[in-house]
């Protein structure tokens, strides 16, 4: 089975993304209007960011993204119902 990428401009509302810093990682969750909250910042490890990422976006039943170029999301794993969408 061939696993398709998605990219987005806009996570929706309540999804959680991972960025970088250039010296740490950051936990943000969107607003849908292209704003974002702060949930963790300074994480020096990806995987402990990545793992509390997965973590609360499970728990939300929303999906996780990764910041992968200025204003460009790529989805991570995806939770979120397929009557939600």
């Amino acid at each position: 089975m061939l696993r398709r990428e998605t990219f987005t401009t806009t996570p929706p509302d309540g999804d959680y993304i991972l960025s970088p810093t250039g010296y740490s990682w950051n936990v943000r969750r969107s607003n849908g209007d292209g704003s974002v909250q702060s949930i963790a910042a300074g994480e020096r490890k990806r995987a402990v960011a990545l793992s509390s990422l997965i973590a609360l976006a499970e728990a939300d039943k929303t999906d996780a993204w990764e910041t992968v170029g200025t204003g460009v999301f790529w989805l991570l794993r995806r939770f979120r119902p397929l009557f939600a969408r």
